[in-house]
């Protein structure tokens, strides 16, 4: 049972092991491996507007837009975890923002 049980950890930490190794790009020269640069070309879907927010303290928050929704929010801190949360601009906001940046505003 012992056995057994060592096998199939064995088989699947080489398994896990193999996977990753194809994932990598190489090229050779000479007798010499290098690793190439794999970099994706992904568009960021927010972008930081110049626009901000003022809450009830009189903290100001600098407003993020999702490009691809056109719904604006805001990093803003818990009180008691102190942990960062998204909230989310009323749909007026967000409408006004997306009309002046050139961002189409998507309904659900």
């Amino acid at each position: 049972m012992r056995k057994l049980l060592f096998c199939i950890t064995m088989m699947l930490t080489l398994g896990m092991n193999n996977s990753t190794a194809y994932a990598q790009s190489f090229t050779r020269n000479g007798k010499t491996f290098k690793q190439t640069p794999t970099k994706g070309t992904v568009k960021k879907d927010t972008l930081l507007t110049s626009y901000t927010f003022e809450d009830s303290k009189g903290i100001s928050y600098p407003i993020v837009i999702n490009r691809s929704s056109g719904r604006c929010y805001i990093w803003k801190k818990s009180g008691k975890t102190h942990r960062l949360y998204k909230m989310y601009m009323k749909e007026e906001i967000s409408r006004q923002i997306c009309k002046e940046l050139g961002v189409i505003y998507k309904t659900k």
